[in-house]
């Protein structure tokens, strides 16, 4: 590989702000960027005579955009080359690519956590989310540039494995798909159980203070709200808390315990089910997340968390969660739903259908979270040169070009 520079972007990009002016009777596609370089947001379109401003910013194809006011948590990033017609306040401004540097080569620096920083570093102002970027200091930001073959060949290799990565996405699209078409399939069944005649409890722990960290194995951690996953558990999604903390052995989390998420920030989020195979002996609930304990002479656990996840299930969670900025279900309200019921036996047999769909998407997603892994991991070592690419890999770019 040749050698690489390092250059200010006021040497390979240029401030390029198309400002247009508001028409009242026209209608306009608004985007905002979203933090750590995770792309553009599209808002909802706004009519002419709604907005304050008198003129937007157009956002063309591969133009480098970020947010004044959110640089400091990395709202920067290239719009795509298949962009339409869009467009953002003047707190956005753009940049154009000049020949040295490729933008979906910039697109790649938007991931990364160095160019976030130095954008925190520049952010000035009255301080917290008042603080800004402003586009000259944002020039004068250095990074290292590749020359452009090299550059050309890294975004292959990223190219290559983000087609992976939406391959693996569009598989476990599809797995979730089959499992959520045969859950709502179980509304079909004639047959109605209230959950207060099915549980024979509902448990519930604390909530101490603690350290966002896995414990070791002499420490103990309660859940967070965020170990109860789509119908999986998550035993990482832990607080780790003091020694002298008061944890009541009764509310320790077990193999096979069926949780439930009593309220969240998101509604879709309030009453997730999920099944707890494999646990360390040193986790415990919180208030947030609860037991439910079925009388399996009536209701099996694993059928629970599947029937749980019916429509007519969620249904009745919408209506009975309370709150506005935090939604809540209550232990009387979970104890009034109704789920569909076709007896026990056959509940065994709906239920080892629908685990095995669920072990097929949950794989396909561990397979993908380890290759998103891989991907930031080799990313990095391309960008900081620990791992290159030689020119003998251009025989292989010219054979698909």
């Amino acid at each position: 590989m040749s050698e690489w520079e390092r250059v200010r972007l006021d040497e390979v990009v240029a401030l390029d702000v198309d400002a247009v002016p508001i028409t009242a009777t026209a209608s306009y596609n608004i985007v905002g960027v979203l933090n750590r370089g995770r792309g553009l947001l599209l808002r909802e379109p706004m009519a002419g005579d709604e907005t304050s401003y008198k003129t937007l910013n157009r956002i063309r194809p591969n133009q480098i955009v970020y947010s004044r006011l959110k640089a400091f948590e990395g709202a920067i990033t290239v719009a795509p080359n298949d962009l339409g017609e869009v467009y953002a306040s003047q707190e956005f401004p753009t940049f154009t690519c000049g020949e040295r540097i490729l933008p979906e080569y910039f697109r790649l620096l938007t991931t990364q956590k160095r160019l976030w920083e130095q954008l925190q570093a520049l952010s000035t102002g009255m301080g917290g989310r008042r603080e800004r970027v402003k586009p000259a200091d944002f020039l004068t930001i250095a990074v290292a540039l590749p020359s452009l073959p090299d550059q050309c060949r890294i975004i292959d290799v990223m190219r290559a494995v983000d087609a992976q990565i939406e391959a693996l996405r569009e598989e476990a699209d599809r797995a979730w798909a089959s499992w959520k078409t045969i859950v709502a399939g179980l509304d079909d069944h004639e047959g109605r159980l209230t959950l207060s005649d099915g549980l024979r409890a509902i448990e519930a722990g604390k909530s101490p203070k603690g350290e966002e960290r896995i414990p070791a194995p002499d420490e103990r951690a309660v859940l967070k709200i965020s170990a109860v996953g789509r119908a999986r558990f998550i035993p990482s999604e832990v607080k780790t808390v003091d020694a002298s903390t008061v944890l009541p052995e009764a509310t320790k989390v077990r193999s096979g315990d069926v949780l439930l998420v009593r309220c969240n920030a998101i509604l879709d989020r309030v009453g997730t089910v999920c099944r707890v195979n494999e646990v360390p002996g040193n986790l415990y609930l919180c208030d947030k997340t609860l037991r439910l304990v079925p009388d399996e002479g009536v209701l099996l656990p694993n059928y629970l968390v599947h029937a749980m996840a019916t429509p007519s299930v969620r249904d009745q969670i919408a209506r009975l969660t309370a709150g506005s900025d935090m939604r809540n279900i209550g232990q009387k309200a979970i104890r009034e739903l109704v789920i569909p019921d076709p007896g026990v036996d056959v509940q065994a047999v709906l239920a080892a259908g629908l685990d095995e769909l669920l072990s097929e998407a949950l794989v396909i997603e561990a397979e993908l979270a380890h290759l998103c892994t891989f991907r930031a991991a080799l990313l990095t070592s391309l960008l900081s040169r620990e791992l290159e690419i030689p020119e003998s890999y251009d025989a292989l770019l010219e054979e698909v070009s």
